[in-house]
């Protein structure tokens, strides 16, 4: 597949007017227009330090024809290899040669259905564990380069050159230092961050703590959820979590299309992820809730700091700055807005004549604040008495 990018900066006259000129592949300065359909933000679900505002839309867009990499891997109808291994498996003979690359994998899309690729999501396996760096729609059939990070700098081999699904989506520090900053280094170091921050949550019994030393030791970010002792955690927080969105679902959120989430975390909006219905959000919500866990189980926790469904209204509408506008002309579109104090991403699919908005993330930079801990206990430490 070859990639067509269109670069080119707004006209003086388009800053001025605040306008967002229709050609594809622009780059450049202006306020973005409110979206449509008009969202509408609830009361939060929460649970120690983490709230989540669930997110209803006045109409969705049917996105039921896209595929989604955990299905397509599961499957079978994606294929996700160390690059040149695909090229080379189709010819008889001896071992190919090794063509891997840390920040470049191969991908092919077997199925007769779009495949939505979102930035975040991990594939383990390989020779390392990557994390995909930005959003994008792959056509079916398929085959392209995929930018990724490496999420497990400790690894350079494996017994396989394919990569398999463990449904897993990086915490949100480590999707923004991918989507965002697009530097190895700095993927590194949130990926370390977090880590470490929940290696220091563990360590209240002994066997919080031989599951600290084992995390501390690996420097692979699946390793979080490859920890029994650290999955039951995430495991009561995501319940605890989801008990109480299905409650929601039956009371105040009833017959409301719920199509995402706004993230506070310590009483500071950081993150929200919005999709084109409630059905596509499904199929991730799994793997965002856990991701939200842990982001936020990976810092201190201020008592009593609680966010404001306003906020979280303005947090979500606000989209203003320089504009960067990805184009891959006939499958999707995928602008940023780049601001001082947060980035926003909204993938549209142009394989459909509405070019309908299918997925819209934000983030606030630097994520939240690290504010001076306060006395433990925390719900994460200690797992509830049955």
């Amino acid at each position: 597949m070859t990639r067509r990018w269109f670069l080119v900066f707004f006209s003086l006259t388009a800053l001025l007017a605040g306008t967002v000129p229709s050609s594809p592949g622009l780059v450049g300065t202006a306020r973005a227009s409110r979206l449509d359909p008009p969202w509408q933000v609830h009361d939060p679900i929460t649970y120690s330090n983490l709230a989540l505002f669930p997110v209803t839309a006045a109409s969705q867009h049917d996105a039921s024809g896209y595929l989604t990499l955990d299905e397509g891997l599961r499957t079978g109808e994606v294929e996700v290899t160390e690059l040149g291994a695909a090229m080379f498996r189709r010819r008889p003979g001896g071992p190919p040669p090794d063509q891997a690359q840390v920040n470049t994998l191969a991908l092919l899309n077997h199925s007769k259905r779009p495949l939505i690729l979102l930035a975040g999501e991990i594939v383990t396996g390989g020779k390392q564990d990557r994390v995909i760096s930005k959003d994008r729609i792959v056509a079916p059939g398929g085959e392209l380069p995929l930018d990724v990070f490496c999420v497990e700098p400790g690894r350079w081999r494996g017994a396989s050159q394919a990569f398999g699904a463990q449904s897993l989506m990086a915490a949100p520090k480590v999707r923004e230092k991918a989507a965002v900053a697009k530097n190895q280094q700095e993927v590194w170091q949130a990926n370390d961050q977090v880590r470490s921050g929940v290696a220091d949550n563990l360590t209240t019994n002994a066997a919080g703590g031989r599951a600290a030393a084992e995390l501390r030791a690996s420097s692979s970010y699946a390793q979080l959820e490859n920890s029994e002792v650290f999955k039951r955690r995430i495991d009561d927080a995501s319940g605890a979590l989801q008990r109480d969105y299905e409650r929601a679902l039956r009371g105040a959120l009833r017959g409301k299309d719920v199509v995402g989430v706004v993230v506070a975390i310590n009483g500071e909006v950081v993150w929200a992820d919005v999709f084109a219905d409630s059905g596509l959000f499904a199929r991730y919500w799994p793997k965002l809730l856990r991701s939200y866990v842990v982001e936020a189980m990976s810092g201190p926790v201020i008592e009593h700091a609680v966010a404001q469904r306003q906020t979280a209204e303005q947090f979500l509408y606000q989209a203003e700055g320089r504009q960067i506008i990805e184009v891959e002309p006939g499958e999707y579109r995928l602008v940023q807005i780049d601001h001082p104090r947060y980035s926003v991403f909204q993938l549209a699919s142009l394989l459909e004549k509405s070019e309908p908005l299918l997925h819209f993330n934000k983030l606030r930079k630097e994520m939240h604040a690290q504010p001076k801990p306060v006395p433990l206990p925390r719900p994460y430490q200690q797992r509830p008495q049955d």
